[in-house]
């Protein structure tokens, strides 16, 4: 007999959905907002270098970050999942291995398909195989820390008594983004600087990444999530192109309103992550409860509890951004009055697509835990983007 096991941030009406907002989604939204602004401070010191050598890597780059931080939220919804279902205990239960397994091998579908689209944009040969190298590299070292960081961020707050779809998507989405941009801008630089020890690296995390896949043992389910994953992973891939696409066409705008550069993680990130809670507690319902259950002032009270909390996360954003740039970067900056109002619109526009996009999973039998992150993560990318194009562009 199934056993289905509760956690508390559970609350069903509108004074306990805001409580749960404001003392488990907010420190775990915080949070990835600092997270996020390492990421952002690295590319707004590094941009021009970039730029200049691997244009490529600008090109790919949203999408790298996007799709893994994807890729292991969706592993977090199942690992949620799982756990209120009683199928799994701990990080050593075997389940918990091949589910990281599978997330490490899918994570190189976004890689290879905005590499070879990157090729018909960027001719420079001999400078993509090397950039090549750096994504793959970088994306075997970072998938293992996700994976084991995945399953640490949800069955420990679980076990404690805490929801993990309250705040495993949000923080595994901003670490995934901590790691990525610095460790692929910082092997960029490895190969300008030390070009030997960047091969020797390379090469030593493609060993590990053949060791990976011969250890992978999927059952049926296991391949089935699998497919569904890649399927999902690589269409994301192909918008996740929009991306970086506006970066690359609007490069000298974004280096002139250099805060536009180093809000980007954050934004694209608190946009994916609250989508992302949303998606994570409506594909949780759906198995618990069925989809019906989703149709309720529950529900409502979600999102209401959650916008709330969209204003003050905006204003914080523009003004962490500002310290960045005036501190780190030396170069002057100020609040952004029309990124500060148009942020909460954008983040209910994520919200919204989080739970349509849930429903529908469902409503065509695909698993919402592998289909509703990656979908609203994604366009939440291209959203924030164009968003943040916007905001320069009426800037200067």
């Amino acid at each position: 007999m199934t056993v289905v096991k509760s956690a508390m941030g559970t609350s069903r009406t509108l004074r306990g959905k805001l409580g749960d907002a404001f003392l488990l989604s907010f420190p775990a939204l915080f949070l990835c907002l600092i997270f996020d602004f390492v990421g952002g401070a690295v590319l707004g010191k590094n941009w021009d270098t970039i730029m200049s050598y691997f244009p490529i890597l600008v090109f790919i780059m949203p999408g790298l970050m996007d799709l893994r931080g994807n890729i292991f939220s969706a592993l977090a919804s199942r690992f949620t999942t799982k756990l209120n279902l009683g199928l799994i205990e701990n990080v050593r239960d075997s389940e918990v291995t091949t589910q990281i397994v599978m997330a490490i091998l899918s994570s190189k579908i976004p890689l290879i398909v905005l590499w070879v689209v990157g090729l018909f944009l960027v001719h420079n040969l001999v400078q993509d195989v090397i950039v090549l190298l750096m994504v793959i590299a970088s994306a075997i070292f970072i998938g293992v820390i996700l994976g084991y960081g995945t399953a640490i961020i949800t069955i420990i707050p679980f076990k404690k008594g805490y929801d993990p779809d309250l705040i495993a998507a949000p923080l595994i989405s901003s670490l995934a983004d901590l790691i990525t941009m610095p460790t692929m801008v910082y092997f960029a630089l490895l190969y300008l600087h030390h070009e030997d020890a960047f091969y020797v690296l390379s090469f030593t995390m493609l060993a590990i990444l053949i060791a990976l896949a011969f250890k992978a043992k999927f059952q049926k389910e296991h391949k089935r999530a699998f497919g569904e994953l890649a399927a999902i992973i690589g269409a994301m891939a192909l918008i996740e192109t929009v991306t970086g696409g506006l970066l690359v066409k609007y490069e000298k705008i974004i280096n002139a309103v250099i805060i536009v550069s180093v809000m980007w993680p954050s934004v694209n990130d608190s946009m994916g992550n609250f989508g992302s809670i949303i998606a994570a507690k409506v594909s949780t319902k759906i198995h618990l409860e069925g989809v019906e259950a989703v149709k309720s002032r529950e529900t409502l009270y979600d999102f209401i509890s959650l916008l709330i909390l969209a204003p003050i996360i905006g204003y914080l954003t523009n003004l962490i951004s500002m310290w960045v740039v005036v501190h780190y970067i030396h170069r002057p900056a100020r609040i952004l009055w029309n990124f500060v109002l148009g942020f909460p619109f954008v983040i209910l526009v994520a919200m919204l697509i989080g739970l349509v996009v849930a429903i529908l999973a469902d409503k065509y039998n695909w698993d919402p835990d592998n289909v509703a992150i990656p979908v609203v993560t994604t366009l939440s990318d291209v959203i924030g983007t164009m968003f943040l194009v916007w905001v320069a562009l009426s800037v200067i």
